[in-house]
């Protein structure tokens, strides 16, 4: 092992066993460690050597690499404020689906009781059946009543 000055023996790729790098590929999903804190950690050349082994050894996913790449120190509230915009979003469309689930309800409803009225009483409540509904009446009119 012909290991340069100052250079770490676990540098060097050719050195490295390939169990050494499943263990390494393992650790790092498993504790979903971003690529940069891998490389440090294990003290591996570079990401792009950490990439070639996961893709090699694990389950490579390519969002590991771009959210590792994203400087997320400036982007911070932003992020918080898209989060709540979202989570706003989200409450939104449950109290909008909950709207919809009481309508459908109420139509439900609404459809039983005519249809009651007009067996029981056999008085036809559609809108068409309804006399004056139709045509409305002017204020003239309402007024001489």
């Amino acid at each position: 092992m012909n290991a340069k000055p100052g250079k770490s023996i676990l540098t060097s790729s050719k050195e490295l066993s390939e169990r050494y790098k499943r263990r390494v590929v393992s650790l790092v999903e498993k504790y979903q460690m971003t690529p940069s804190i891998a490389v440090k950690k294990f003290h591996i050349r570079n990401t792009s050597v950490l990439t070639e082994w996961r893709r090699k050894y694990g389950i490579f996913d390519i969002d590991y690499i771009v959210i590792d790449k994203m400087d997320t120190s400036k982007d911070i509230p932003e992020v918080r404020r898209l989060k709540d915009l979202l989570k706003a979003k989200d409450q939104e469309i449950t109290r909008l689906k909950k709207e919809v689930y009481l309508n459908k309800q109420r139509e439900i409803m609404v459809d039983a009781i005519i249809e009651v009225v007009k067996e029981d009483y056999n008085i036809d409540l559609s809108k068409k059946d309804i006399p004056g509904l139709l045509t409305g009446t002017s204020s003239e009119e309402a007024k001489e009543e």
